[in-house]
């Protein structure tokens, strides 16, 4: 079905803006936004029981497209009321509202890697390890202290779509402590004094965890660490950021 709106002071319009803007809307409403085709394109091409998508936006531009679904509510709107919502400088006109609801914290008992951030605060780092996460073929992705929360607008852009296909799980020390019974080595990234990441060996059950690039992995997950390491950089590289960091390592204990 599709309608139109032409006023900014549409109570559908002052809804896309909150939850653009504020995570307390986010929250509250279990939807976040989409925006672009590549994100909606992976929602509507890849079955998921974790995200659905309610309501397509286009500008005008889109009305006639055939790849819009015909049995997805879609509203058009003008390109100046569009702008009012989209977050994006040069945006493509698209944005979906997505209804969230995320599957149990679920641990793979045989063999299985996660990838535990601790405190992680900046959006585009988050969203650079889900797309890695998910090339890399890890199980999933673990949120641990103050993180940015995975449904900001720009963690869901930085994630180029990928994000439809990870899994993400909110945890505390109660998870940690069942990962640790159910065989799972914490493998705690350190930028000197760990064991060379390309030397290393890797447990079939592993989490790889990275931390804030202001402070670090934090000492109560330090104390817990199974395995330290460091990738060897040139002496004239001091640190990677943590999106680098974190992408290098997931591909390399997938390799071993």
């Amino acid at each position: 079905m599709i309608r139109e709106i032409t006023s900014t002071s549409n109570p559908l319009i002052k809804e896309l803006r909150a939850l653009a803007t504020s995570k307390k809307a986010r929250q509250e409403s279990g939807c976040f936004l989409v925006e672009g085709w590549r994100g909606i394109d992976s929602l509507l091409t890849h079955e998921s029981d974790q995200y659905s998508i309610e309501t397509l936006v286009v500008s005008s531009e889109w009305k006639n497209d055939a790849r819009l679904p015909g049995a997805l509510d879609t509203v058009v709107l003008p390109d100046s009321v569009f702008a009012k919502i989209s977050n994006v400088q040069q945006a493509q006109g698209i944005l979906a509202v997505v209804r969230h609801a995320l599957n149990p914290f679920d641990i793979r008992q045989n063999t299985g890697n996660y990838l535990l951030l601790d405190a992680l605060r900046d959006p585009g780092n988050l969203g650079t390890l889900i797309r890695s996460a998910v090339g890399a073929g890890f199980d999933g992705i673990l949120l641990h202290g103050d993180c940015v929360e995975p449904f900001n607008p720009k963690v869901i852009r930085s994630t180029m779509g990928t994000f439809a296909f990870c899994n993400i799980w909110t945890i505390s020390q109660p998870d940690i402590d069942q990962l640790m019974d159910a065989g799972y080595a914490l493998c705690i990234t350190t930028g000197l004094g760990g064991e060379n990441l390309y030397e290393a060996v890797f447990s079939p059950k592993t989490v790889l965890v990275i931390g804030s690039e202001a402070h670090g992995v934090s000492d109560g997950l330090m104390q817990l660490a199974a395995k330290k390491i460091t990738i060897p950089l040139a002496n004239e590289c001091e640190s990677l950021n943590a999106a680098i960091a974190g992408s290098i390592c997931m591909f390399q204990i997938t390799r071993t």
